[in-house]
């Protein structure tokens, strides 16, 4: 059987850790890498787990997080990683899918055929404000993260919007992560404060095209996600979501437009 490595980068995550712990437990491995202030190295290490902590810090900075993440590639002891972040649960379903892939008689030592997988796409279910939707966007997450640390890593570093590269052929599990990323207003409200004040700063906009985005991309936003993404199947729940996720363009864009001129045009 391959050998396997559950790597968790976390920030003050001391409410998640728990939960997400113990469902990689049966991993060879479970590394966590601690940035935050919290008590999350604590929890981490009385469930077993193996905790780094580096630059510690209350700010996100998902340069850092990027780097933290190809260390881990580059000191991993076993032959595959499974990343996984502290709101995220691995279900009994996916630990048996992804043991079956362990369990494969054949080992990839080198790279030589176009269609030898070194990495696999992972779909994730979304739990909003205590539901788990099954419409919008979120619900068609495909995320890279099974894979052989030598054939991957991210580059370039960029402050928003990883850039994950696999050197090789990618497959798709068929079972889902649970991502409990929003579980109220104040946890979802803080997320879209920090993406969408990073993400301002690497917009590419005029102020003009700005302001005409912040008028047409909500609304098409919106309907996309109730429509062409069927989040009409949620009822009011999906309507909440489908609303929230527009309300991120909203407050990417306005922010955008506040930004000095020479912010905005670098």
């Amino acid at each position: 059987m391959q050998t396997i490595t559950a790597v968790i980068p976390v920030k003050n995550e001391e409410n998640n850790i728990e939960r997400c712990i113990k469902s990689v437990l049966w991993c060879d491995k479970v590394l966590v890498i601690c940035t935050g202030t919290d008590k999350t190295a604590e929890i981490a290490r009385s469930l077993g787990a193996e905790v780094v902590e580096k630059s510690k810090s209350n700010t996100d900075d998902f340069e850092e997080l990027q780097r933290n993440l190809n260390w881990a590639n580059d000191t991993a002891t076993t032959e595959w990683i499974l990343r996984i972040d502290a709101d995220e649960v691995v279900t009994p379903e996916l630990r048996d899918e992804i043991q079956a892939i362990l369990n494969l008689k054949f080992q990839i030592s080198n790279l030589k055929l176009e269609g030898d997988i070194v990495a696999y796409g992972i779909p994730r279910k979304q739990n909003f404000l205590g539901t788990f939707l099954t419409g919008g966007d979120w619900a068609y997450d495909r995320l890279t993260r099974l894979f052989k640390p030598q054939f991957c890593m991210y580059e370039p570093i960029v402050k928003v919007h990883e850039q994950f590269q696999v050197k090789g052929s990618i497959g798709y599990l068929k079972n889902a992560l649970l991502h409990y990323s929003h579980p109220d207003l104040a946890t979802l409200m803080k997320k879209f404060e920090s993406y969408t004040s990073l993400e301002a700063l690497e917009l590419k906009e005029t102020k003009l095209s700005a302001f005409l985005k912040l008028l047409i991309v909500p609304p098409y936003v919106f309907l996309r996600w109730m429509i062409y993404h069927h989040g009409y199947k949620d009822g009011w729940v999906g309507i909440k979501a489908g609303a929230m996720r527009a309300y991120y363009d909203i407050m990417l864009y306005s922010k955008f437009l506040r930004l000095p001129s020479y912010e905005s045009t670098k």
